[in-house]
């Protein structure tokens, strides 16, 4: 799983067996099995002359069964996408949850910043406080799931704080996040060579010792956002997708950031009723 993980964050890159082991923290032994096996079954593809490993076809029915439910939505997402980040000058990303993890899509618009480079395929932690789009909505078992995940260090006040959090988003009805440091390490961590879960597991911790989520807009105030995230629901009321629209002008006004996240929000809610989705009562 972890080979797998690994080559499909980075589609169009080959690598050799010492550089998976060394890039894994595996031995040379284990991933020698590991590969051997995935390739026999037609999940990985070994390079005649170079020996080097790709992705394999068998993952292709997997994925579209897999995927399916999300590519379908994405389709009826993408003509808003492409339309708002033509609007705003910006990139629009769409994501889904996969279990524990987020997943991106879908990207459309002009690439973001150049620290910060999305490729579809691309996981991340649903770990607090990234995901914030998608719990704000989830019932109480899911949220205090997710609240659990800060770690053992974490104290009453964190989990209150983003309690707090989850509803200024569902009463504002899309999610603001600030430049943060912890971004850097996290985009290394996605982009990388040598990611690993480890490096990812550290970055997003980090996220939870800055101030990310902005909560209130204060008049006359400038604010550096790294995105703008928006819900998409579906026919269960639950959060399908969620789009982000990054890349946004380096500093932004209270006054001028509701026109971005209105903007984004119309655009959600028109890919909702293309869906025949409800927002939760």
């Amino acid at each position: 799983m972890t080979v797998i993980d690994f080559l499909a964050s980075r589609p169009g890159e080959s690598f050799g067996l010492s550089e998976l082991a060394r890039a894994l923290g595996m031995s040379k032994a284990t991933a020698h099995g590991v590969c051997t096996t995935l390739t026999g079954s037609g999940w990985l593809l070994r390079h005649p002359v170079d020996k080097t490993y790709t992705l394999g076809p068998a993952l292709i029915a997997a994925g579209h069964a897999a995927g399916a439910r999300q590519l379908d939505l994405v389709d009826h997402a993408r003509p808003e996408m492409e339309e708002l980040a033509a609007h705003l000058g910006a990139q629009v990303v769409a994501s889904s949850t996969v279990g524990d993890e987020m997943v991106l899509l879908a990207t459309a618009g002009r690439p973001g910043p150049m620290w910060l480079t999305f490729t579809v395929g691309q996981r991340v932690p649903l770990a607090p406080p990234l995901g914030t789009v998608f719990l704000a909505w989830a019932g109480p078992d899911a949220v205090e799931q997710w609240l659990d995940r800060l770690g053992p260090g974490a104290t009453l006040d964190d989990k209150e704080r983003l309690r707090s959090a989850l509803a200024v988003i569902r009463q504002r009805g899309y999610a603001l996040n600030l430049e943060a440091v912890a971004n850097l390490k996290l985009s290394r961590a996605l982009s990388g060579r040598d990611a690993r879960r480890r490096a990812l597991a550290v970055a997003v911790e980090e996220f939870a010792h800055e101030e990310y989520l902005l909560q209130e807009l204060e008049e006359g105030a400038t604010y550096r956002l790294s995105q703008i995230s928006a819900p998409v629901f579906g026919a269960d009321a639950a959060v399908a997708l969620a789009l982000t629209v990054v890349g946004l002008p380096e500093k932004l006004t209270g006054e001028e950031i509701p026109r971005f996240g209105d903007a984004l929000l119309g655009a959600a809610r028109r890919v909702t009723a293309s869906i025949h989705g409800s927002a939760p009562q």
